[in-house]
Formats: C-alpha cells, structure tokens, sequence
C-alpha cells in the first residue's frame, strides 16, 4: 500500500512540474521559436507517457492487492500477513508457555499427564515431585496462495517435546514436528491431526496431555474434506502402525510390515443446537518377528458433539468405542495382544470418553471442568491380571486473560489407575500454567 502511494505522489509531483516550468518555455528569449515549440511537444508528450506508465503500475499493484485472500475460514492467513511474490502471505504465529507442575507423589507424567505412569498404591515412589518446563512452547508458518483451484495453504508447526534435553545445563529440548501439511482445495496431504479426532470436541486444559479417555494423535495422512449445506464429510488415509502387548502387559512391540492405511471417514454436522460429528476408523494389525507372525484387521467408532449453552458456555461430550482403539487413544492401551500358545493376534474391547462443562465467570475468566473415563476388556487367556484395565481422570481449573494473547490459569488434576486384579492408585495434581501468545 505504501508503494501505491508513493507512485500517485510522484504522479503528482510531474503535473506540478509540468504546471510550474511549462511557461518558463515561453517567457526565457529563445534563438529559435520554432525549435523551442517542438522541443515543448517532444517534453510533452514525453511526460505523458511517464504519467501513462505511472498509472498503469498503479492498476497494477492496486488489483494484485485486492487478489490477496483475506477469507480466513480458508485457512489462509490474515492480519499481520506479509504479502510475498505470486501473490503468497506468510503469517508467523506461537506463543511460550510456561508450566509448572505438582504431584503429591513421584509419578503420572513428568511434564504432562499420561494415565498408565500413575503410581499403584502398592510401588514404593517418592511423596511428592516439582517439575517446570517450558516445552510446549510453540512456533509455526502458515502460507497462503490464490490458485485456480483455491487457496494452496502450507503449515509447518512445532514444538519442543522433542528428544534431548537435561537438568544440568539448559534445560535445552529438540523441536519436533507437530503438523506439516500442504492444501489445496479439498485435499490436504502431510501430517495433522488424524481425522479420526474432532478437535471442536475438545476441552479446554492447561494439562498439554488431555483427559485419559481422549483421542489424541497426530500422523501423516491423505485427506478429502467435502463440504456441504449444513457440514462436511471427510475421507483419510492415514499412516498404519500396530502396538502389541506382552502377555504380562509390562513390555510393548511394534508391529512391522503393514502394507494397508487405516482408513478414516467422518461427518461433521452444524445444528441451530450445536456441533455434532460420527467417525469410523478401520485398521490392519500386523506383527512379523522371530516367534509371532499373524495379521488381523479391526475397527472403531466415535461419536462427539459440543453444545453451547447460556451466554458463551459450551458442553462437550465424546464417546469412543472399538477393538483396535489402541494408540488413537490418549490412554494408549496396546492395539491387540499376542496370543502366548498360538502366536495369533487377539483384539480385545476398549472403550473411553470424557464429558466437559465450560462457564465464563466474566467475558475474560473462564473456568472448564472435565470428567473422563477409558477401559480395556481383559482376556486373562492372553495376559497376566497385572495389566492396566481401567484409568480416570478428572480436571479442573481457572483461567484468566488480562489481556488479548494471554491466558494465566491453575489446574487441578486427579487421576486414578486400576490394573486386572484390583490393584490401584491415584495421584492429585497441581498445575500452573502461564501461555502468552502472538
């Protein structure tokens, strides 16, 4: 914009010139007349083309700007973009995060809550830990171009969960990848959340890992969204990976050799009542080592919906159901399990969900409470009674935002844990959470 103004103060300034020194011509003696009236026309008609050059640099630029997408339910970038060559924006967005965290016992997840590291009554861990870290801290590029089949958006988004990282020195972590996808029109391709998760469905918590019987997972995958009237349909296929547990449950194998994407369809629906969306998830499990060699297949369901109620309350729900739920889960429960005498894959029954109220105290402190539950049906057949059969989780907090870009807000969690002969144990939790973002 400032180069379009830059242009019309300099077209300005040559019909000021051209006003000021034209009778300059005319008053100054001249040799010869004649010559001094066609040198006057040839200066003439040279402006004129400079003016008429100007202009059209101006028309220019002005329709290049006016063709910069400024739609953002696109996905392309608005305010404070920068405008690049081919018409692309580029919009830099993140925010730093600091966490500091309280347990009244050594356990739970170190630097986010994760249900199958609770304590069992029965171990003999520390009374209490304090950890704080910074690592979810966040930084991502998001571009957008205007093609002939819609905006072509890119996103690369990270974060610093990655591997490394000490208590000597820095604190120093790596980044790693947490989406990098490109989109053009209704396909998308890269890594993003799996189709599978609804992200409107999802509470709001200061706790990075979320709610134990919450999907939570991010892959690479292919993905059509159609949209229609009052929704979308979505079709994916997504990275396979298969999760065995041993027949005491305490060690995990991945499967290898699957040759099959997990395929994912979904349907989300906007009602004059709420968000409501239904995803099925189909899935090969293979496992190929020295002693197992087997493959089976198997499936999933989810269904969600958020309502808002009153002024800007919202109700969530979230119900998931299958036998290879397995690592789409945030209670990460193994895929299958290996038969011990047959050597044959053997799904089992899981099934988790959270229900969540969130009530605005003021139009600036908000308060989310989260009830959330997930279980795996046991074959005793296949496993020993030590393995993890039931988690719970309950979250609680206030969060406040003083400011545009910031959220200031304390948590409290407990979580509780039970493996297949009754054995259980808890863990009551204190987290504080400090986001500012740009």
């Amino acid at each position: 914009m400032k180069r379009i103004i830059r242009m019309r103060s300099r077209v300005g300034s040559l019909f000021l010139a051209l006003f000021v020194f034209t009778p300059l011509w005319v008053v100054v003696p001249q040799t010869s007349r004649a010559e001094t009236i066609e040198d006057l026309k040839m200066t003439i008609n040279q402006m004129r083309a400079s003016m008429e050059l100007l202009q059209q640099k101006v028309v220019a630029l002005e329709e290049k700007q006016a063709a910069v997408p400024k739609d953002g339910s696109t996905g392309a970038p608005s305010g404070g973009s920068l405008l690049l060559p081919e018409n692309t924006t580029v919009k830099l967005y993140g925010y730093a995060k600091f966490d500091g965290i309280y347990t009244d016992k050594d356990g739970g997840g170190e630097t986010t809550y994760v249900p199958s590291k609770v304590p069992l009554d029965s171990a003999n861990v520390a009374d209490s830990a304090l950890r704080m870290h910074a690592q979810q801290s966040r930084l991502g590029i998001l571009t957008s171009t205007p093609t002939d089949y819609g905006p072509m958006n890119i996103r690369i988004e990270t974060d610093f969960f990655g591997s490394g990282g000490n208590e000597s020195y820095s604190n120093s972590y790596g980044l790693r990848v947490r989406r990098a996808y490109g989109e053009l029109g209704n396909l998308l391709a890269g890594q993003e959340w799996s189709t599978f998760i609804d992200l409107n469905s999802y509470p709001e918590t200061i706790d990075f890992g979320g709610p134990a019987g919450s999907l939570f997972i991010r892959q690479a995958q292919i993905r059509w969204t159609q949209p229609f009237a009052f929704g979308s349909l979505q079709f994916a296929l997504e990275n396979p990976e298969s999760t065995f547990a041993s027949q005491d449950g305490s060690a995990r194998k991945d499967g290898s050799g699957e040759y099959l994407p997990d395929a994912v369809i979904r349907a989300n629906l906007e009602t004059s009542i709420g968000h409501f969306s239904i995803a099925g998830l189909g899935r090969q499990l293979i496992v190929d080592d020295d002693t197992d060699n087997d493959e089976t297949y198997g499936g999933a369901l989810s269904l969600t919906g958020a309502i808002p109620l009153l002024d800007k309350d919202k109700l969530v729900m979230m119900l998931n159901y299958g036998n290879a739920l397995g690592r789409y889960m945030e209670a990460e429960f193994a895929d299958a399990f290996i038969d011990p005498v047959t050597h044959k894959i053997e799904t089992t029954v899981q099934w988790g969900g959270l229900v969540s109220y969130q009530h605005f105290w003021l139009d600036n402190l908000r308060s989310t409470l989260v009830y959330s539950y997930a279980e795996r049906d046991n074959d005793l057949n296949y496993v020993a009674d030590t393995v993890d059969s039931k988690y719970q989780s309950i979250h609680a907090n206030l969060m406040w935002s003083p400011v545009s870009r910031v959220n200031l807000g304390l948590e409290y969690i407990y979580a509780t844990r039970e493996v297949e002969n009754g054995d259980d144990g808890d863990i009551n939790r204190l987290q504080l959470g400090f986001q500012y973002s740009f």
